[in-house]
């Protein structure tokens, strides 16, 4: 449900009531099954135990506490939701993929097609900009939020108003790029795996359609997490010669697109303009921190100062948001939220460093895929208005590759198994008898995971219990 809910993201309550998604409202009627997972499920208790969680608590916990200081607290009800929402669906999806080996293939149905689904509407309205207007003035609050889109043409303008962009179900088509990008990502890790071919040609469009949402940020990293994904798979099989060329490379590249975009035409200034827009915000921050750098500005708090800023400053809207998730967390629960989301970034990519020096070699592609995901989801987040988890769309598929990259050796059993092989029945995905148990004798020590399953009178543990 969670998967199906991820791309529409229904919002039914009516304009003047809080924008809550129909996925957050299935999350909270989940909180049962996940309760119980966290009692039963030994991995979803390791789960619990890891840094991650104790940084996504911690978090939550502070941005409950905020409201002591926040002027108005109503800013807070959004975010604390989507977090706990996090949180919730990362239990679900670690105890749905201990229990079911083929969880990554019983999901592709519901996920991937919708990707390509949303990827067409972006194509479709950045070809077609009256068709987008005619969607934005329709039937947009449904999938965007109502108050959302009801203040999109005055007081909430977003960049999907610039025939230049397009969002598809998105209002922003920023976070649009940031969404297919990720999913990308996500889509080309889960093929690594299973080699379902529907999800590597979802994860082909998807990084497709990023060049048609108009996103500066979500081109460039079209281009260069693929290939530092490519570049991270490859090493080990790598001379120390042609990796020290590799590296001199790169760092050549990387000076040149620094001169590029500082003195080119055309895209670099698009770029350099972006970029000058944020550190006109963030300036307020800097002021800000000054005055309260403990305790930040409470919830709402931003929102009261900046629209004074913006004023005296010039600025053509009162109503800019920090874009940047570190000035946010900041501003919205002081220090300790912005030191618990970077220890909850922290715990991403060390997660990815430990999964890949323990990773076999076909693991080690979806470690490097999963690697990009995460990456692209915290640089962007340094110049967006987003949240550790991305965006409300981007929460099931980032909770699946963090749960498959905690225990990725657990998970091995299920990989490298081809479409042809899991659709013919002439082909068992069960192995033999005397591949499982190649000696005399009676016992169980050979037969693995998905085979092995404790019973009465069975003293060894099921294959999702053992630590």
């Amino acid at each position: 449900m969670l998967f199906a809910l991820a791309v529409p993201q229904f919002y039914f309550l009516p304009q003047g009531t809080m924008d809550i998604a129909l996925s957050s409202i299935v999350a909270i009627l989940l909180v049962p099954t996940a309760v119980v997972w966290a009692w039963r499920n030994l991995g979803v208790q390791r789960l619990l135990r890891t840094w991650l969680m104790y940084g996504l608590l911690g978090l939550l916990a502070a941005r409950i506490l905020a409201l002591l200081w926040s002027p108005d607290a109503g800013y807070g009800r959004l975010p604390m939701v989507l977090l706990a929402q996090f949180i919730m669906t990362l239990v679900l999806m670690y105890g749905a993929a201990s229990e079911k080996p083929d969880f990554l293939r019983q999901i592709q149905f519901f996920y991937w097609p919708l990707v390509m689904l949303q990827t067409f509407l972006v194509a479709l309205f950045r070809v077609f900009p009256g068709v987008e207007d005619a969607y934005l003035r329709s039937i947009a609050g449904l999938f965007a939020g109502q108050n959302t889109v009801s203040g999109l043409f005055d007081v909430n303008r977003n960049n999907v108003l610039d025939p230049t962009k397009s969002g598809g179900v998105f209002i922003n088509a920023n976070v649009a790029g940031l969404f297919l990008g990720v999913s990308a990502m996500a889509a080309f890790a889960v093929w690594s795996r299973t080699r379902q071919r529907l999800v590597l040609v979802a994860g082909v469009v998807a990084l497709t359609g990023v060049w048609f949402t108009g996103s500066k940020s979500g081109r460039m990293f079209a281009v260069v997490l693929p290939l530092a994904a490519l570049a991270a798979y490859f090493w080990r099989r790598l001379k120390p010669a042609l990796r020290r060329y590799l590296l001199i490379g790169a760092g050549v590249a990387t000076v040149g697109a620094i001169v590029l975009l500082s003195t080119g035409g055309g895209f670099a200034t698009a770029v350099r303009g972006a970029f000058g827009q944020r550190t006109d915000i963030w300036g307020y921050g800097a002021e800000a921190f000054v005055e309260s750098p403990l305790l930040g500005l409470g919830w709402g708090g931003w929102q009261e100062g900046f629209a004074v800023y913006a004023a005296a400053h010039g600025i053509y809207s009162p109503n800019f948001p920090p874009h940047n998730i570190l000035l946010a967390a900041w501003a919205s629960t002081g220090l300790v939220g912005l030191v618990l989301t970077i220890l909850v970034f922290g715990a991403m990519l060390g997660l990815v460093v430990k999964a890949f020096k323990r990773s076999s070699d076909h693991n080690s592609l979806f470690v490097a895929w999963t690697g990009a995901a995460f990456v692209w989801v915290i640089v962007q987040a340094m110049g967006e208005n987003t949240d550790v988890f991305g965006e409300i769309h981007l929460i099931p598929v980032l909770a699946l590759l963090l749960c498959y990259l905690i225990d990725v050796p657990r998970q091995e059993t299920t990989d490298r198994v081809t479409d042809a092989d899991f659709w013919n029945r002439e082909t068992s995905i069960i192995p033999a008898i005397r591949d499982v148990y190649p000696e005399p004798g009676h016992g169980n020590a050979y037969l693995p995971p998905p085979v092995y399953r404790a019973g009465p009178g069975d003293q060894g543990p099921s294959w999702h219990q053992r630590p």
